[in-house]
């Protein structure tokens, strides 16, 4: 069967289904596709990454100018100026003592550098039994192999074959069974507790209030790394500058992406607190930690990230996020009462509208296409429609999204 995009063989989407919509520009909040419509993006992008919006200039100016000046030099045993001011960019904002950055090309190859930064830890410090994970049902971490044998949705590890040793999923937001199974496991077999703040790509579940707090102070008592994932929720999704700040939680290592350059060029980070940095430093000048990526730090990928927070800064944006946040909850449970949703979740700019059916994702992919046909672009996923816009979305354009998608669904019910 002849694939409908040719050459292009494209993420999580079938080859062989209808030729999928082709998005050629943006500009601001709104994308345009090669048929002429222009969209009102309820996604950032797709997958909640472009938060300032599209067609932002000046990030594209400083990006060519460094281009111009400095293409490229690795961060093997070298520095550049701009990976060096980033790295102090974020570390100045992250919570706590969360200051020493390792600069990725992905929330996946973050993910998988925290990874190997818990296990290498444990080994540093002379406790190499400490090799396994413990996540959440639901959770999402990349899909590197790491990334698919800690998270949560099983799809993802389907067809795959054999994933890493020692990983294990609880019922998201369960502490006793979080406790239980670090007990039934055995501490001094466990690197680290993983887990989104809010979890987005398994369908936007916010923990209840305390929880992390709980899961901080359990690793803890039992000498267990804790990581927060916060590829989504990172640089300003949940009003804050992190989840860590939104829920009073300080992780050994934090994850992120996505928002670090709002998708410009590509680029994550794992960022280790002070303790787990110090336990790889050899005075004697050995290389401590084993790992990196070609394109660690790039210069293009920095000058992107520094910009987006002077960005971040300069327009209030976290703070927009916050408000805008919640007038997006306040709206978007409006939709609660029709027949045809099952329940409606969300925290900050983030927002999930489950929908009751047996088999849900046809219904799904019918909403979805019909709230594009009218001017918004909301993400089909399996049995919910996601809505997590740029963080330059005005009230105004929260109310387009929730009443479109409130006449559709309601056209459905």
């Amino acid at each position: 069967m002849s694939s409908t995009t040719g050459a292009l063989w494209m993420p999580f989407t079938s080859a062989g289904g209808s030729r999928p919509p082709v998005v050629v520009a943006g500009d601001g909040n709104y994308v345009m596709t090669d048929d002429g419509s222009r969209l009102l993006d309820a996604t950032a992008g797709g997958v909640a990454c472009v938060i300032l919006g599209h067609g932002r200039a000046e990030i594209a100016d400083a990006v060519a100018e460094q281009l111009r000046t400095l293409e490229y030099q690795c961060l093997f045993g070298y520095s550049h100026p701009r990976a060096r001011e980033l790295a102090e960019a974020v570390a100045d904002r992250t919570p706590g003592d969360l200051n020493h950055v390792f600069f990725t090309n992905s929330g996946s190859e973050a993910v998988e550098t925290a990874m190997k930064i818990a296990r290498g830890y444990w080994r540093r410090v002379g406790q190499g039994s400490k090799t396994g994970f413990v996540s959440l049902h639901r959770g999402y971490h990349g899909m590197n192999f790491g990334g698919i044998s800690v998270g949560g949705l099983t799809e993802n590890r389907a067809g795959f074959g054999p994933l890493l040793e020692g990983c294990s999923q609880v019922p998201a937001h369960d502490i006793d069974a979080l406790e239980q199974e670090l007990a039934y496991r055995d501490p001094s077999t466990i690197a680290a507790v993983i887990m989104e703040p809010v979890q987005a790509a398994g369908g936007v579940y916010p923990p209840p209030e305390g929880y992390l707090s709980k899961v901080r102070a359990m690793c803890d008592r039992n000498d267990v790394l804790l990581v927060l994932d916060e590829v989504v929720c990172g640089f300003g999704r949940l009003g804050h500058w992190f989840g860590g700040h939104r829920y009073g939680v300080v992780p050994d290592i934090m994850t992120v992406a996505k928002g670090l350059t709002s998708a410009y060029v590509p680029m994550g980070a794992a960022i280790a607190s002070s303790r787990i940095h110090e336990g790889f430093v050899d005075p004697e000048g050995s290389i401590e930690l084993m790992h990196g990526y070609t394109y660690s730090g790039h210069p293009a990928a920095c000058v992107a990230g520094l910009k987006v927070i002077e960005i971040l800064e300069r327009e209030s944006l976290v703070d927009h996020s916050l408000q805008t946040g919640r007038h997006l909850q306040e709206r978007i449970h409006s939709l609660d009462s029709l027949p045809v949703v099952a329940e409606v979740r969300g925290e900050g700019m983030l927002a999930a509208v489950e929908l009751a059916a047996e088999s849900p994702e046809p219904l799904v992919a019918e909403a979805q296409r019909r709230i594009q046909a009218a001017g918004v672009l909301v993400r089909a996923q399996a049995d919910h429609l996601g809505i997590y816009p740029p963080f330059t979305f005005t009230a105004t354009e929260v109310d387009q999204v929730v009443d479109t998608a409130g006449a559709v669904l309601g056209e459905l019910s």
